[in-house]
């Protein structure tokens, strides 16, 4: 069932676009600290949904619905990457974890879509998998195509079948080593000749080779349908090296021929990829940011530092050069805590290439974002969208966000082009957009035209008067670009947080979209003007009593409104008022009006919008 929405016949930027001024948190803000949390596996809040009385009914900003879920957690911190895959031929596939029954979720699965190069399908009625699963993960093999997913209890579900979009499905069980038999959070992705390679991470749900949680490499090089190396505790990766690692917390790059990486971005660990050159048979360790108390579990007391939030994602460029963009936080051990903390005021995406030196040598300031910012790395961070340099938001206390642990601006994405222009998409708490107690994520994105050297305008691309509503998360962007789109999915919420996590809002329907976006909006989007305000059509229309208009201001600005009967006679005013940036709502009363039709304008600072409505 789609979910109602709010706003009707709109006119709408798309796209806004936002300078790039940085504005330092105030260290009051960033010296706030929470409890921490590790992975979530399964959590149940079988809440019933309540009714949303709103209604939207269309979208100016270039995106189709795929589907929808009730089950909100889609990862624990990092987005997840390879559930969203375009081939060559301008075919897609996309996945999410899907359950729509908040009693116990026992339809849990993965929800599958496919675009044949003309349209999306229909959105999925059930899950692809015969039995309750979680968290896919989905990548090409041959002619066909794979998804893996939790099981819950006996390892992994892995589906496949030998034609992409269509056919039937075919299951089969990889479960985990003697002792950890249940291995979680899988990501994957495939490379080599025909994608017949398949690479797979995998984390142990129980101690393993004297980690408290193991993370696992598997291969498969005949599509999935056997596996030539399983329960592998890479190089560099094991005991010696790491307490354990956390659920969520790495992500694949997509291959470039046979060579395969992936991240590891834990504040448990150092940040570093593996990166091998033949198909995973050999591995490289690439540090890019040292712990600054090496073999740390979250359980000795540490001096507060600087570190990843657990959400990064990575690429190569067409050199094979890799690109990496991460969240950061800080976090902290107290003596006589009972776990670590997070700084949910610690704000910034960070951004680093095989051409930069990483940051060794233990400095607990190293990735403080106002450093990284000094030195060129922050690349994204919370946007001050009316200019007036602070930040606007509901309130600064960790009740007024939704409960992602990760940094207010984070889950990036980044992927480049044939051009060598790298494209950076993340989730990011946004000025103007609250619910009046929580503020709302929108999805930004960044884009540098020379390969990460310099970085252009900031883009809010959910940033129209639709999305006002929409807590925007989870992005998963494209493995490649078609020349002039970039492609990506995400996750849309009509409350901020997850209901799976216990936040404020109970299980509702979110919904999963396909969003393309022009380069040509992002790129070179400073060259644009913007409008200056944003307006609805009045909702309900036709109505008796009241009916409201939706303006959405991108600066604070001078507004009124004036009613005029067909003979261009005012018959109802608002008079003219000063009004802050961000959504405002306009009322206007039929009390003394009699059935008809109307016209009504919205002038701000002197520009005028008018609309036609009907009193009854």
């Amino acid at each position: 069932m789609k979910r109602l929405l709010l706003l009707t016949c709109i006119i709408s930027l798309g796209i806004s676009v936002v300078a790039q001024d940085y504005v330092r948190m105030p260290k009051q803000l960033k010296d706030i600290a929470a409890p921490d949390m590790k992975s979530v596996r399964e959590a149940v809040n079988p809440v019933s949904q309540p009714a949303n009385p709103y209604v939207r009914t269309g979208r100016v900003i270039n995106e189709t619905e795929l589907g929808s879920t009730f089950y909100d957690l889609q990862s624990n911190t990092s987005a997840p990457a390879n559930r969203f895959y375009r081939y060559e031929d301008g075919t897609m596939a996309a996945v999410w974890t899907r359950g729509m029954n908040t009693a116990g979720y026992a339809d849990r699965g993965t929800g599958y879509n496919y675009f044949n190069g003309a349209d999306w399908g229909a959105a999925p009625t059930a899950r692809i998998e015969t039995q309750r699963t979680g968290w896919p993960t989905y990548a090409p093999q041959g002619t066909g195509e794979l998804v893996i997913a939790h099981h819950n209890t006996a390892g992994l579900v892995v589906s496949r079948r030998d034609t992409r979009g269509s056919g039937p499905w075919t299951e089969s069980i990889l479960a985990g080593p003697a002792g950890a038999v249940d291995i979680s959070w899988p990501r994957m992705v495939s490379s080599g000749e025909d994608n017949l390679t398949i690479n797979l991470l995998a984390m142990t749900y129980v101690a393993y080779q004297d980690q408290d949680l193991a993370m696992l490499y598997y291969r498969s090089t005949d599509g999935g349908a056997t596996w030539d190396k399983q329960h592998e505790v890479l190089p560099g990766m094991g005991s010696d090296e790491y307490t354990g690692f956390s659920g969520d917390t790495y992500s694949w790059a997509d291959s470039k021929g046979d060579t395969i990486a992936f991240i590891v971005c834990d504040n448990w660990t150092d940040l570093f990829v593996m990166k091998s050159p033949d198909n995973g048979d050999t591995w490289e360790k690439i540090m890019i940011w040292e712990h600054p108390y090496p073999m740390w579990n979250g359980t000795e007391a540490t001096d507060t530092f600087y570190c990843p939030d657990g959400a990064a994602h990575l690429a190569f460029d067409k050199t094979g050069k890799l690109h990496v963009a991460f969240g950061v936080n800080r976090a902290m051990m107290e003596e006589g805590a009972t776990g670590p903390s997070w700084f949910p005021f610690v704000d910034g995406v960070a951004y680093w290439n095989e051409d930069m030196d990483p940051w060794t040598g233990g400095d607990v300031n190293a990735l403080d974002p106002d450093v990284l910012f000094e030195n060129g790395n922050l690349i994204g961070w919370m946007q001050d969208v009316n200019e007036n340099g602070e930040l606007d938001l509901v309130g600064f206390d960790v009740s007024n966000i939704g409960l992602y642990y990760i940094s207010p601006s984070s889950m990036p994405q980044i992927t480049v082009d044939d051009d060598n222009q790298v494209f950076v998409v993340y989730s990011s708490l946004t000025e103007g957009f609250d619910n009046g107690s929580q503020q709302y994520r929108h999805l930004w994105s960044t884009t540098s035209p020379d390969g990460g050297t310099t970085w252009g305008e900031f883009n809010d691309l959910t940033g129209d008067i639709l999305h006002i509503l929409d807590e925007c998360i989870f992005p998963t962007i494209a493995n490649r670009t078609d020349g002039q789109v970039v492609h990506l999915i995400y996750q849309a919420d009509t409350e901020p947080g997850l209901a799976i996590r216990g936040d404020e809002d109970a299980p509702s329907e979110n919904i999963y979209y396909h969003l393309s976006v022009d380069k040509g909006d992002i790129v070179k989007a400073g060259s644009k003007p913007v409008p200056s305000f944003e307006l609805s059509q009045n909702y309900p229309n036709p109505f008796t009593g009241e009916s409201m208009v939706s303006l959405m201001l991108n600066k604070t600005s001078v507004v009124s409104l004036e009613v005029n009967d067909l003979l261009g006679r005012m018959v109802y005013q608002l008079p003219a008022a000063k009004m802050n940036s961000g959504v405002n709502t306009l009322t206007i009363s039929a009390d003394n009006l009699n059935p008809g039709v109307y016209t009504y304008s919205v002038i701000v600072n002197g520009e005028r919008i008018t609309r036609k409505m009907m009193v009854e």
